[in-house]
């Protein structure tokens, strides 16, 4: 919400005059004694702009409380500020607003459990690279064959311009992997060591890098040697091999059968929730305040920096390329969160999903239990802390929203109920500027 404030002459005059005797008493005016110098004085002085702006820093933050009390706001973050003239003195304040949020008819979602992609196949893949990464090259007088690796001079030109020189460069010869682009691999299967060879490689149009992207780029490609990948047989030696815990490859089997159908079931359970929340946010129509994204990002930020074992304060401050790419990921990220967060929120509302105290100090003292060892002390301050609990409360009743959610669309979708609502979410979902997800990031900037 935009709001166009203007003060009162006898106001404004009333705080410059004090503005001018605290500054008055902060610097010396020759000609008078410290605190008593006359605002012209001070202001011819020190200059009109730095009296302004030192009744500002007062007189606005005032004028804006009691605008907000009057109209009865009550904003979700800091207003943003911005003084439009001076005479009269006009400002701006953009207040960002509680978000408003209708979640529409949630219950009736729809939406099926995808399958488990988990494959004997897959298991056998994953044999197969545990093997490759114990195996033993051998130099070999030939030339290449797929799954060798070969010691080569790699040049590669775009249009004219070298885009590539890696003299020596090693690499495996893998079907469908990608030397600089796809293709590569497979066209240096059989051609002689010790020569020079031109090859050229058409580009897909859909290709990530979009320097090469739709383009020819030409390789000249010089082997140097090769070396066959002899791979260890898959039997118990093998299994000791890799780990003194396994006696058999049996035993090795068994555990990455485990691993492998373990991951699946994750990925299986995060596609099923993805698709939940997408098809609950597609219901609901929400107005945001653009501050929520900016407040959001910023905690993003914080987390990545710690990550890299960098400064908070300062890290991701710089612009650059790099730096404006990572932080637009990090805006799209962060409107995902701010929708998701507030549609659970009203939907554990609508469903009066509820944390008791004591599942809140169960769920502690089992994470307690997988911590560096504590002292009771210490122990009974994290478990009391209330900052902690809220945070333990919070992510327990996200995920019980999410669980009852999932109940709700498995139970429709085996009952037969057809989900015919629109995959455009984005037509529903609006900060309080009116804008969709997308514009919003521009006006985001803003932080109101």
């Amino acid at each position: 919400m935009l709001l166009e404030i203007e003060l009162e002459d006898a106001q404004v005059k009333k705080s410059l005059d004090q503005a001018a005797r605290r500054l008055s008493q902060r610097f010396r005016i020759p000609g008078f004694r410290q605190g008593k110098a006359p605002r012209r004085v001070v202001e011819s002085a020190l200059g009109a702009d730095v009296v302004f702006e030192e009744a500002a820093e007062r007189l606005i933050p005032q004028a804006l409380t009691k605008a907000l009390e009057q109209e009865e706001l009550d904003p979700v973050a800091q207003p943003s500020v911005e003084i439009t003239g001076r005479e009269p003195v006009t400002f701006t304040a953009t207040v960002p607003l509680a978000p408003v949020v209708e979640l529409g008819e949630y219950r009736e979602i729809a939406v099926a459990k995808p399958e488990s992609e988990y494959s004997e196949e897959m298991l056998e893949e994953q044999l197969l690279e545990l093997r490759r990464q114990h195996a033993v090259l051998e130099p070999v007088d030939r030339t290449p064959e797929l799954n060798d690796r070969v010691t080569a001079d790699v040049r590669a030109e775009v249009d004219g311009e070298q885009i590539l020189d890696q003299p020596g460069a090693e690499f495996h010869l893998r079907e469908g992997a990608v030397i600089g682009v796809p293709g590569l691999s497979e066209k240096l299967v059989g051609v002689a060591v010790g020569e020079e060879h031109e090859i050229p490689i058409d580009v897909d149009e859909d290709w990530d890098d979009e320097e090469v992207a739709g383009k020819t780029v030409s390789f000249t490609v010089t082997i140097h040697d090769v070396k066959s990948e002899e791979l260890p047989e898959p039997d118990d030696d093998f299994a000791m091999e890799v780990s003194e815990e396994f006696e058999t490859i049996a035993d090795l089997r068994e555990r990455m059968d485990s691993s492998l159908r373990e991951q699946t079931d994750r990925q299986v359970d995060e596609q099923f929730s993805q698709a939940v929340m997408q098809a609950v946010v597609e219901r609901a129509t929400l107005e945001y305040p653009p501050a929520l994204v900016e407040h959001e990002i910023e905690h993003m930020r914080q987390d990545f920096a710690r990550q890299m074992g960098q400064d908070p304060a300062t890290f991701l401050r710089d612009s650059s390329e790099q730096v404006d790419q990572l932080l637009a990921s990090f805006r799209t990220q962060a409107s995902e969160r701010v929708i998701n967060t507030l549609v659970l929120q009203h939907v554990a509302e609508a469903e009066d999903i509820q944390v008791l105290d004591e599942e809140i100090t169960a769920d502690l003292q089992q994470m307690l239990t997988s911590m560096p060892t504590q002292d009771s002390e210490q122990t009974a301050q994290m478990l009391e802390d209330e900052g902690i609990r809220a945070n333990v409360q919070a992510r327990l009743i996200r995920e019980r929203t999410i669980e009852r959610l999932q109940q709700i669309a498995l139970a429709n979708h085996e009952a037969g109920v057809t989900d015919d609502v629109t995959d455009d979410a984005e037509d529903s979902i609006e900060n309080d500027e009116g804008e969709t997800p997308e514009n919003a990031e521009d006006s985001a900037d803003s932080d109101e």
